[in-house]
């Protein structure tokens, strides 16, 4: 029989049977397992075999005691063997659980530091793509700047051009005083306007009774030619603002009957600049922009012409004047 079938679980009765139950169940057994009526089971003869074996075992108070020592001994073993079991799937439960809740801290915090390098990383981007905006907008900016500067002083170059090459007529002004109450010279004219701009001739006119008779008022004015060397000082004495006494005693009039078209230009482009510096202006240059000659000028064909016959003559005793200085100059260096 083999050591490890369990004798009373093998006859059918508990571990306190007495012999009559041993005896009962022995022959209740011998009878359902007897090769005589399991002639078609092959391993009824075993089974006969051990429950015969079972109820001499059982049969003997000896051996059954001795068997039932050793059954509670081996059901010690197996109860140990089972708490030991049991604590060691609870402690491999634990260790699993503690495995589980690491990883997933693992993971959490692998998580987080993905999103703080993904987060650094796209606030690198912006910041670097912020500073090329930044970067590009201020290019921009010093290009456009420099754009507009260069045309601001080509547009300023282009106005002082413009300005000091204008006609000696555009930058002639026509003065008018009262001439019983003020009594003026060139060159208490000269001091008067100089601190407009640079001058290169005051005449004054012969006075006239003729205006005064025709005006009937009895008045004698008088009245004087300014030539400046810059248009822009003859449009800055002709627009002064706030001006003082001595200005305003003045009345001021363009020689040419109405404001320069070399004015009206550079103003509407909004590239009126300063009076130039007359000494970068070439001389030559100045006067091959003078006027050939005051005889050709016909007066009545100036658009609102207001000179007067003394203004007229006044004005053709100054050509006269630079003629002959012009002459004496070149004999001087031929």
């Amino acid at each position: 029989m083999d050591a490890e079938i369990d004798v009373y679980e093998l006859l059918g009765i508990s571990v306190e049977a007495s012999e009559k139950e041993i005896t009962k169940a022995y022959r209740i057994k011998a009878l359902q397992y007897h090769p005589d009526k399991n002639r078609d089971n092959p391993d009824a003869a075993k089974v006969f075999y051990d429950v015969k074996s079972a109820y001499d075992l059982l049969s003997d108070p000896k051996q059954r005691g001795e068997y039932d020592e050793r059954q509670r001994a081996r059901l010690a073993k197996r109860q140990r063997q089972n708490a030991l079991s049991s604590q060691r799937k609870r402690m491999k439960s634990q260790l699993e659980r503690d495995e589980r809740a690491a990883r997933s801290v693992h993971a959490e915090q692998h998580a987080r530091e993905q999103q703080v390098r993904e987060e650094a990383a796209r606030f690198r981007d912006e910041t670097l793509k912020a500073e090329w905006r930044r970067d590009k907008q201020m290019r921009e900016h010093v290009r456009q700047a420099h754009a507009a500067e260069g045309e601001k002083a080509q547009h300023a170059q282009h106005a002082a051009e413009v300005l000091s090459e204008a006609d000696e007529l555009d930058r002639t002004i026509r003065v008018r005083w009262d001439g019983e109450q003020t009594q003026h010279s060139p060159e208490s004219l000269r001091v008067v306007f100089s601190q407009f701009g640079e001058l290169e001739e005051v005449v004054v006119a012969p006075v006239s009774t003729s205006n005064a008779r025709r005006r009937g008022t009895g008045v004698r004015p008088a009245s004087a030619l300014v030539v400046f060397k810059s248009i822009a000082a003859a449009h800055a004495l002709m627009h002064v603002q706030h001006a003082g006494p001595h200005i305003q005693s003045f009345e001021r009039f363009w020689a040419g009957g109405a404001e320069p078209e070399a004015v009206r230009s550079t103003i509407s482009n909004h590239r009126f600049v300063p009076a130039a510096d007359s000494s970068t202006i070439d001389s030559t240059r100045r006067r091959s922009k003078r006027i050939p000659d005051i005889s050709a000028i016909d007066l009545r064909q100036i658009p609102g012409s207001n000179l007067s016959f003394a203004n007229f003559e006044a004005l053709t005793l100054m050509r006269m004047r630079q003629c002959v200085a012009a002459e004496s100059i070149q004999g001087a260096c031929n």
